[in-house]
């Protein structure tokens, strides 16, 4: 068994004209990629501002129940004299 080396013989442009093609769709897929990480840091940021809204809403509507009810606690033992 001898080792008889194997020759093989490719055009090179083709080689590279592959390549450019699957870098090409690489950089398709990529910019796909950033339109949509923008448009979740849109959500996002969206999302962010609903929640201290909310938060806000919640913290307001916390606060009248707490004076609702000491407001009728007072009345009920009878720290608020009748008018």
């Amino acid at each position: 068994m001898s080792n008889i080396p194997i020759q093989v013989t490719t055009d090179l442009n083709q080689v590279l004209a592959q390549i450019n093609t699957k870098l090409d769709k690489i950089d398709e897929r990529l910019n796909k990629l950033e339109v949509g990480q923008a448009r979740l840091e849109e959500k996002m940021d969206g999302l962010g501002k609903r929640f201290e809204s909310q938060e806000f809403i919640s913290r307001g509507v916390l606060i009248g129940l707490i004076v609702a009810i000491l407001g009728g606690l007072a009345k009920l033992f009878g720290f608020v004299g009748n008018p």
